[in-house]
């Protein structure tokens, strides 16, 4: 490798004389670290899409996390647990919040709390099931990984991790990851708890076939057993959720939780359950000097308010989906040498041929190229970078290890791109579309500034005509571009519910439904619960949500929902508020990106920001906060298309997008070719006089599904 002649190689070799060899590193020494990089002590500069096994989630030397460690630094560290301080229940307050549990074990590293969580599975099957002491099993996968303490690798399955180091722990039985008949056949009358990765991580990468863990937890739940989840790597938005077990839709009795929880900086780890669990414990039953020490719990407790305020979850489950389909497309290429590509959020493994390519050989051909990443079981090698890279950063990465795979010695040249085979056409899914018409439209108040009821009053028999005109065309051009359009029955004195957009959000035919800010529109509130309780009679939408008592969200006027990147993005200040967020998350079952909206003039996220079928963003500038539209394009990269001002001002991104075709109330030239050359075609209707209201096309549709 290219490597100082003399300083690298001193290093390693003190490392070498010194250090037990129980690891095998790569050849690279490194010096310092940022965020997303990595120098070694020559200066050449690596990308890390390694993170530390997930324990650098927030990046390299986060500069919060930093500076909460160097005042805690200032007072006090580690006083052992035989006094309270002033950090751990803030800290221990805010982790059982975020991850739904009533206490928290703290503990230092990940073995520590798995270890933690085996106690107290087995004294709860004593003292609570009835076990005769000494008697409690607990199941766990075949090619787990939970540490290498010697009770953790009396659970593996793995023959390195177990080799010379029996006499083992008693107590586990194994099943087959996935497979449910297998853990039927490993339960026994002694059965007490399952402990199990939501993901195995060293095991390369490994999800679970779909319906696994609803059926565990049933199962669970059926036979009186703990289900206790390992997500020390997968835990903390590694897979684009809070947990991973939340893309499962359960809960576990027990949760295990470590590396990112640390920050980046110190090892924390933490064991998390309800209080009829925690009670088997009781003082001196269980304790660590440094666990939950002052330092510790500071550190953790910036590090998780740093997840959420950077939004990393979200931005993990938008720049996965990005990565999973860029090493897709280089398996694609060679797919002899590539033989799968599998993960969730910024946590994937590509598998390779062994008898092509070892992957230590290409990670350390990686590393010469300036990018760093580890196998494991010499077949995967693991993507898992920081969560707050760029898409930029991924394609940087992904294009080093495809460069990586092509100089392979007898690798071949990739596949080029294969023609189609003939196949019958398959109509994509008609979009189903929400309109109501505009029978007493007017702009008779004021509450954004588009709106000037003085301007309209003389013209208001024409108005009134363009209007009804521009939806009637409004309409023809979607049902030509085969959407099959509802409608709700306007009502006098509501002019606006004729921009349905605002009358709720439909999310995987789960309803969420409005709260206005105004006075003015409040009153369609009746009118809009009572129309989706007649589709869902109609069986078109399944549920009805309601937002918090006081908390404002218009809608869709406010979200836009991105089935390309797995997120909501929702916007937030004129008209909803921040925290109708968490509503929508829940309601949504996936992240929801917040961007706050700056300028009153785009006063809903839908004035603003525009979803193409191809993954684009339509999306005027200075409708943003500085930091807002740098996050636009963190997560889009080339696909951020910055909307012209002159169409801005005639509010062109409040368009619906099906297909190819993007149904808009203005487009200028500029626009139109920026558009066509991404092979979208302009699609303009007269709306002219909603736009005195300050609305166009996406704010008078209200998007259904299919």
């Amino acid at each position: 490798m290219d490597r100082h002649p003399i300083r690298s190689e001193l290093l390693i070799e003190a490392e070498r004389q010194h250090c037990a060899p129980n690891y095998q590193p790569i050849p690279v020494v490194i010096e310092r670290a940022l965020d997303c990089h990595v120098w070694d002590v020559d200066g050449k500069r690596y990308l890390d899409m390694m993170g530390a096994y997930s324990a650098v989630s927030h990046g390299h030397l986060h500069p919060r996390i930093v500076a909460a460690a160097q005042r805690q630094l200032g007072r006090v560290a580690v006083t052992s647990r035989a006094y309270h301080g002033d950090t751990l229940g803030p800290f221990l307050e805010k982790l059982c919040a975020l991850a739904g549990f009533e206490q928290a074990l703290p503990m230092n590293t990940g073995a520590e709390a798995v270890e933690t969580a085996i106690k107290a599975a087995r004294r709860w099957g004593h003292q609570v099931r009835g076990l005769p002491d000494g008697t409690a099993e607990i199941l766990v996968a075949r090619q787990n990984f939970h540490g290498r303490t010697t009770t953790v690798i009396s659970a593996s399955s793995e023959p390195s991790y177990r080799a010379g180091f029996g006499p083992f722990t008693p107590g586990f039985r194994w099943f087959d990851f996935g497979d449910m008949a297998s853990v039927r056949a490993a339960t026994t009358a002694s059965t007490c708890a399952v402990l199990v990765e939501p993901i195995q991580g060293e095991a390369g990468v490994v999800l679970p076939p779909p319906g696994f863990f609803a059926a565990l937890r049933a199962w669970c739940d059926a036979n009186r057993i703990l289900l206790v989840m390992d997500e020390v790597q997968s835990g903390l938005g590694r897979t684009g959720r809070w947990f991973a077990f939340e893309h499962e839709g359960i809960r576990p009795d027990a949760l295990i939780l470590g590396k990112a929880l640390g920050g980046g900086l110190l090892p924390v780890s933490a064991f998390l359950a309800d209080r009829k669990l925690m009670q088997v414990f009781s003082p001196g039953s269980h304790g660590s000097t440094f666990g939950g020490n002052a330092l510790a719990a500071a550190v953790a407790h910036e590090g998780l308010c740093v997840m959420e305020d950077e939004q990393l979850v979200a931005r993990s489950a938008a720049l996965g989906t990005h990565l999973l389909a860029r090493l897709r497309s280089v398996q694609a290429k060679w797919p002899t040498l590539v033989r799968a590509v599998r993960g969730r959020g910024l946590w994937v493994g590509v598998e390779l041929d062994p008898a092509r390519a070892s992957a230590r050989a290409v990670v350390e051909r990686m590393a010469q190229a300036g990018v760093l990443s580890k196998e494991t079981h010499e077949t995967v090698i693991r993507f898992a970078p920081p969560l707050t890279i760029t898409r930029a950063l991924i394609d940087e990465g992904v294009d080093r290890f495809a460069e990586v795979l092509a100089a392979l010695p007898g690798v071949g040249a990739p596949r080029s791109a294969v023609a189609a085979q003939a196949t019958p056409a398959v109509a994509p899914p008609r979009p189903r579309l929400l309109m109501s018409a505009p029978e007493h439209f007017e702009v008779s108040y004021a509450i954004n500034p588009w709106m000037e009821p003085d301007r309209w009053r003389p013209d208001d028999a024409t108005l009134r005509r363009q209007a009804r005109a521009g939806w009637d065309a409004l309409r023809a051009t979607y049902e030509s571009l085969g959407a099959v359009v509802e409608t709700m029955p306007p009502v006098a004195g509501l002019p606006d519910m004729v921009f349905t957009a605002n009358a709720a959000v439909v999310i995987d035919r789960q309803v969420l439904l409005a709260r206005f800010r105004h006075p003015e529109r409040q009153g369609e509130e009746t009118h809009g619960r009572a129309l989706f309780a007649q589709l869902r009679a109609r069986g078109l939408v399944d549920r009805l949500h309601t937002m918090p008592e006081g908390v404002r969200f218009e809608g869709n006027g406010d979200v836009v929902v991105d089935n390309t990147r797995g997120i909501c993005w929702m916007g937030y200040g004129p008209r909803s508020d921040l925290r109708a967020s968490t509503t929508l998350q829940a309601v949504a079952r996936r992240p929801v990106w917040t961007l706050e909206l700056v300028d009153p003039a785009f006063y809903h996220l839908d004035t603003c920001l525009s979803l193409l079928s191809g993954g684009e963003l339509l999306a005027v500038k200075r409708a943003f906060s500085p930091a807002g539209w740098a996050q636009l394009q963190a997560i889009a990269g080339p696909q951020l298309i910055e909307m012209p001002e002159e169409d801005a001002l005639q509010l062109a991104a409040n368009a619906v997008c099906i297909g190819r075709d993007l149904v808009m109330g203005h487009c200028s030239p500029a626009l139109r070719a920026r558009l066509e050359q991404r092979g979208y075609r302009a699609r303009v209707v007269p709306l002219d006089a909603f736009r005195r209201s300050g609305g166009s096309a996406r704010c008078l549709t209200l998007e259904l599904g299919t």
